[in-house]
């Protein structure tokens, strides 16, 4: 039966997707086969999905008609039969994907040829989606045929364009090529690259494909009448092409007179040639050749392009260039979102040939114009990497902004570089009009010469761009870094990323340009923080700002009257006292007492009680009648046995008969009472005392600390006749205390040298107050005891009373004493229901302190009786009424005060836990820290010590470590405040043992223990900083962060890494490899960093994503790279140099192909070739990474000079590793020491020898060896002669 996994196609599709696509995923996926019988099938529909090769499907023949069981690739001996088809035709449904590859030489041709003859049904690959085909003559290119199914979506047909020798009447692809191909109606993808590829029909079929949308096509070395017969024999063309007088298909384009100019001048007369529909859902186009083909062949295309790929011959014609930039902005400009111009492979090998000459710096570069590209609106991303067309203008910016306002991401030949005559003509402030037009742009890459800006562009703020992020500015010039600074702070004040090339030994490199650049980017974040406050403050200021305009009439009036007037102000004086108004009001708070006087007097109550037993002695005279004669045997009545009644008052040893005979009958009870005694104290007492001495020792072992509990700290004391009495006498009517408790209690205990039997005179008053358990405790009226309870004390009432140590408790003592009740012994629900409602409306009327005494002298009743649901409940009510009227303090109180009731459940103490961690972030927002700081301190030190509530208190702890951390990243705080808080914070954490916690969930625990690193490896970091500035004694004695960073890596072992391959832990894996490779990364530790990654490309998360499976890829041969040479590494190196994914990063595999290739690297074109691509990653953009590659390529050098010299010059080995005598000579003793190579230097001589000197031993070992062999070659060629001989003889005979 299948199991559950298997019933669901997506999960079990994407399960075996992953495991093939791990390392050696095909070899685990073979055997996963062939040992589950319900993974059988699914297993291998994945296998047999994709093929490499035609090889497995050859196999799958029977042996016995194969030409070589072991090489199937060799044919067929014979044509198979109709059973031998089966297996084949079985495993050829499976298959989606095919390759086949000429060159490579795994199939003999003959086999296709038995195939298409003998082959039971149309096509044995029914299912096959994908075709790649990739041959070298005509003949394998029709076999193809036998594979083109009716379902096929991509087909990829290549022909080695080496190829010349073309007869007059033969071409590439058949005549009957397009009648063979005319049923694939699936197609999506095409790409033809062959000789013919270009033919009318050709043309006419794939125009005719519906569902095509990506289109590849080679147009190298075509002519333009051969690139226009494409399009001759397509229906929707609307108008005959110039071409229809002639059919070539370009295969004998060589053998004519090449009209191309005279064409280019007829199209530039004519104008655009108008089409009609062609390939009108196609969308994405990639096209290879001359400006002009492809000019030639995008007139004729009418579809809605989105994604445009030319790879062109540089440097183009101009005219060709410019009908090429006018073609695509007519024809696409609405829909084209990616524009891409790159060059041939021809075209980047001239360019590497000039660029390693030394001549290189005399060879100007060209201009590309970028006029012509008016208007692409819909344009996101446009790249133009030419090797020599790499001169741009401002003007060509300002063509750019003006024609693609939406652009996002611009490169122009950021890898250019210029000769120190002739620098760029980009100027920074040239790309104020990007800024200013392209709102979108956030990625530009190009060089150009840093000037200073001019005070228009300084002045104007609609320059300054929000969205450009990351500037990569290659070779670029920067002679004032200050002046290049304001300006680039000016027109980018958000950028976060400037990048720029530092190597020092690459063409092109000025190092003053790049000390510049350095500078740039120390100052740059400094002034992008003050422009923007600037303009926060403007804004501000000007938003403050409000004006009014108001007309007033300020004509002067005069008036002049004769009159006196004595004027005299007139004065009030006018006192108002205020004071305010004291009340003086006194509350007295007394506490409610309740005495009440108790006769606690045990009643003795002595009874005399005659306890001598009772003895009776009886004696009977029994005397022997002998008769002769026959008698009746019934007894008679006068002979039966009578019992005899005793008077006490009378005399004992008066007997009814006083016959002589009487006396011997006393002798057997004298003797049985002897024996009695003596059994007694012979057998009886030894036996019981060793019981008793056992039961002491049962009673001392319950009582001590048992099982981790934690023994009793509470204060037990007895003195005089006073004792605290119990709320009700009742509460120990529900206990079972076993017989003789009493008994054995009042032997134990300490009653200070008093008899507790002995009365008391005088009454005990006692007073009722409030006891260590916040109760108030009284006697009830109910709770009166008879006099024989009376007389002995009640030691259950309280705690108060002391035990003596060396009289432990016995056995049912302890078990009275645990805090966990197994059993309940009586529901308290009726009474809290009662109880809460009244509770609840005194602490709303603001007595809160009465509440709480009600509720706790409620709960120590249910507590001792085991009510865990009414105790919780009691509980959670008291401490809900704190919360409610906002009494922090009481709350706090009164968590400690239930936590640490004598007996308290433990359910109930995590109840109070779980209700106070609820409020923390409420308290924290409302209150403030300095509230939420106590509530922390309290839980924590509740939850001290519990193992039970060793969860709750890491999670408060966590939340503490937070805050602690939080205060560190304070802008107002210190240096010295700050390693205070991170170190108080990593403390707090780090004495957490999270690993130990049973109740703790696996990934919680993992959490815990990550952050446990991170803070360990952030106040790491810090103490390495405060320590780099000292001097070197000071670093020793100090030491920086480096026991933070043993606590990291100890930390790190605690990580089940098996636990973190689930899926549902992904980020939990990615975060943990995280911190190792920073662990790593701090020792220097290359190798382990490189299985970090590679655990990390190992990640289903990240295999799904290009751009993270990418960034792991190379991040893991870097660091390989960077690895000191061991047999580790080395085996990690060959392994990822066969693995397939490496083959898709180019460059990269290059770089490992260097390593493992036993030939010289040399550093100079180590540097021109990788160092401009890795100089710009995060990884050697690092000096001191830098130096370590070129440590390593001169070791692998060293390694390859020994082993193919036995003695080399000082000198020559100098040159060979591009070093000075001195450096050369320091590393080959690090080699030598490190036992990587064996050497010896002869320094007057100037010799170094790789050969070590042998022993004669030796010598006359490997001559023997030799020798051996030799004479074992001369048996083995002895006997085939003799084998030769004898056959021939009997031939003759």
């Amino acid at each position: 039966m299948f199991p559950a996994l298997f019933r669901d196609p997506d999960a079990a599709k994407k399960l075996l997707d992953t495991i093939i696509e791990s390392p050696n995923g095909r070899r685990s996926m073979s055997r996963l086969a062939r040992t589950c019988k319900a993974m059988c099938e699914p297993a291998l529909n994945v296998l047999w999905r994709e093929l490499d090769s035609l090889l497995p499907l050859i196999s799958l023949f029977p042996n016995n008609i194969m030409k070589s069981a072991r090489r199937p690739g060799l044919g067929l001996a014979k044509a198979p039969n109709a059973e031998d088809w089966d297996r084949v035709l079985a495993y050829g449904e499976r298959v989606h994907r095919v390759a086949y590859i000429e060159s490579s030489r795994s199939v003999s041709p003959s086999v296709f040829a038995i195939i298409e003859e003998n082959r039971p049904v149309p096509y044995i690959l029914p299912h096959l989606q994908t075709l790649i085909w990739r041959v070298e003559t005509a003949a394998s290119l029709e076999r193809s045929t036998l594979f083109l199914n009716p379902e096929l979506q991509s087909l990829i047909l290549e022909v080695d364009t080496k190829i010349h020798s073309l007869g007059p009447t033969s071409s590439i692809l058949p005549e009957t090529f397009t009648d063979l191909v005319r049923s694939q109606h699936t197609l999506e993808k095409l790409a033809l690259v062959a000789p013919g590829a270009l033919s009318s029909q050709v043309g006419q079929w794939a125009a005719s494909l519906p569902a095509l949308h990506t289109l590849d096509l080679d147009l190298t070395g075509r002519s333009i009448i051969a690139v226009e017969g494409f399009f001759d024999d397509i229906v929707s063309s609307g108008a005959a092409t110039p071409s229809d007088a002639s059919s070539d298909s370009g295969v004998f384009s060589g053998d004519e007179i090449d009209f191309t100019e005279i064409k280019k001048s007829s199209l530039r007369l004519t104008g655009d040639l108008h089409s009609g529909g062609v390939f009108t859902d196609l969308r994405n186009l990639q096209l290879t050749g001359e400006v002009a083909n492809i000019a030639v062949f995008l007139k004729h295309i009418t579809s809605e392009l989105t994604s445009l790929e030319l790879v062109i011959e540089d440097p183009p014609d101009m005219a060709d260039w410019q009908d090429l930039s006018v073609l695509i902005c007519e024809r696409f400009s609405r829909t084209l979102l990616s524009l891409r111009i790159g060059a041939t492979g021809a075209s980047r090998f001239t360019e590497l040939v000039r660029a390693t000459s030394r001549a290189a710096a005399d060879q100007p570069s060209r201009h590309l114009p970028l006029q012509y590209l008016s208007s692409l609106p819909a344009l996101i991303r446009l790249e133009i990497d030419l090797p020599e067309s790499t001169l741009f203008y401002n003007e060509d910016l300002r063509y750019i902004a003006k024609a693609c306002p939406n652009i996002e991401t611009l490169r122009l030949c950021p890898m250019a570089r210029f000769s120190g005559s002739s620098g760029p003509n980009l100027t920074l402030e040239g790309i104020a009009t990007l800024t200013q037009h392209c709102q979108r742009l956030q990625h530009l890459a190009l060089v150009l010469n840093a000037r200073p800006g001019s005070d228009e562009a300084l002045s104007n703020l609609e320059v300054s761009s929000r969205s450009l992020l990351r500037l990569h500015v290659g070779h670029s010039v920067a002679n004032d870094p200050l002046h290049t600074t304001i300006l680039l702070s000016h027109l980018a004040p958000y950028l976060e990323s400037l990048k720029w090339f530092h190597e020092k030994n690459r063409p092109g490199y000025v190092e003053a340009n790049a000390q510049g650049w350095q500078k740039v980017s120390d100052w740059l974040p400094h002034l992008q923080g003050l422009r923007l406050m600037e303009r926060a403050n403007a804004l501000g200021r000007e938003a403050k700002k409000s004006t009014a305009e108001k007309s007033v009439d300020a004509t002067i009036k005069k008036t002049y009257v004769n009159k006196f007037a004595h004027v005299r102000p007139k004065t009030t004086e006018q006192g108002i006292q205020s004071a305010p108004t004291l009340v003086d009001r006194m509350v007295q708070i007394k506490p409610d007492l309740l005495s009440v006087f108790v006769d606690a007097t045990p009643t003795c109550v002595e009874t005399a009680v005659d306890a001598t037993p009772e003895v009776a002695h009886q004696s009977v005279g029994v005397e022997t009648i002998m008769v002769d004669t026959e008698v009746d045997a019934t007894l008679p009545p006068e002979a039966r046995t009578m019992e005899t009644s005793f008077d006490h008052t009378a005399n004992l040893f008066q007997k009814k008969y006083n016959d002589i005979h009487a006396f011997p009958s006393l002798l057997p009870t004298i003797l049985s009472g002897l024996f009695a005694i003596a059994c007694r104290v012979l057998l009886t007492y030894p036996l019981t005392i060793p019981k008793h001495i056992l039961e002491k020792s049962i009673s001392m072992l319950h009582a001590s600390k048992k099982n981790g509990d934690e023994p009793s700290k509470e204060k037990h004391e007895l003195q005089g006749t006073s004792w605290n009495a119990t709320p009700s006498t009742t509460e120990l009517s529900n206990h079972e205390i076993p017989p003789g408790y009493y008994h054995e209690y009042y032997s134990n205990a300490d009653w200070k040298g008093r008899d507790p039997t002995e009365r008391s005179e005088t009454t005990a008053e006692i007073t009722s107050e409030k006891d260590q358990d916040g109760a108030t405790q009284g006697l009830s009226k109910e709770g009166k005891t008879d006099s024989v309870m009376q007389t002995k004390p009640n030691i259950f009432a309280t705690r108060h009373y002391t035990v003596n140590i060396e009289q432990p408790y016995s056995r049912s003592h302890y078990q009275l004493a645990m805090a966990e009740v197994k059993k309940q012994e009586r529901d308290f629900a009726p009474e809290v229901d009662a109880l809460l409602p009244e509770t609840q409306s005194l602490s709303d009327s603001g007595k809160l302190s009465e509440a709480l005494d009600k509720l706790l002298t409620l709960e120590k009743q249910t507590r001792n009786a085991s009510d865990l649901p009414s105790t919780t409940r009691l509980a959670r009510a008291a401490l809900d009424q704190c919360y409610k009227a906002r009494d922090y303090v009481q709350l706090n109180a009164t968590i400690n005060v239930l936590s640490k009731k004598h007996g308290q459940l433990k359910s109930v103490v995590q109840a109070l836990v779980e209700q106070a961690m609820s409020w923390l972030a409420e308290i924290r927002q409302r209150e403030g820290d300095a509230k939420w700081l106590e509530l922390v301190d309290t839980l924590r030190s509740v939850t001290e010590g519990k193992i039970f509530l060793e969860t709750p208190r890491a999670r408060v702890t966590l939340l503490l470590s937070h805050y602690h951390e939080s205060l560190s990243q304070r802008s107002s705080a210190d240096a010295l405040a700050v390693k205070e808080s991170l170190q108080t914070a990593s403390d707090l954490l780090s004495d957490l043992q999270v690993e130990t916690y049973s109740s703790m969930e696996r990934r919680e625990k993992t959490e815990f223990i990550l952050e446990q690193m991170r803070l360990l490896i952030a106040l790491a970091r810090l103490k390495d900083t405060e320590v780099a500035g000292k001097g070197k004694k000071e670093k020793q004695a100090i030491g920086g962060g480096e026991p933070e960073w043993v606590k990291a890596r100890v930390g790190g072992r605690k990580v089940n890494e098996t636990f973190l391959k689930q899926k549902e832990n992904e980020d939990l894996k990615l975060k943990f490899y995280d911190l190792m490779i920073q662990q790593a990364l701090h020792q220097t530790a290359y190798l382990e960093v490189a299985k970090h990654y590679e655990k990390v490309w190992d990640t289903p998360s990240i295999k799904d994503d290009e751009s993270k499976n990418r960034a792991a890829l190379e991040h893991i041969v870097y660091y390989v790279v960077l690895a000191p040479h061991n047999n580790e590494q080395s085996d990690m190196l060959h392994h990822w140099f066969v693995n397939p994914a490496l083959e898709k990063l180019e460059l990269h595999y290059n770089l490992v192909k260097s390593f493992v290739t036993r030939e010289l690297m040399r550093w100079p074109g180590i540097e021109s070739i990788y160092g401009p691509f890795l100089r710009t990653t995060p990884v050697f953009s690092n000096a001191a990474q830098w130096e370590d590659l070129h440590t390593r390529v001169i070791e692998h050098n060293i390694r390859v000079v020994s082993q193919y010299y036995t003695r080399i010059r000082l000198s020559r080995l100098t040159t060979l590793l591009d070093l000075t005598p001195q450096q050369t000579e320091e590393t080959l003793a690090r080699l030598v020491v490190s036992k990587t190579i064996w050497a010896r230097m002869d320094r007057p001589a100037g010799i170094v020898n790789f050969t070590p000197k042998r022993s004669a031993e030796d010598v006359m070992n490997d001559w023997s060896s030799d020798m051996q062999r030799l004479l074992g070659l001369v048996e083995k060629t002895w006997m085939g002669m003799n084998a030769a001989l004898a056959a021939q003889s009997r031939v003759k005979a």
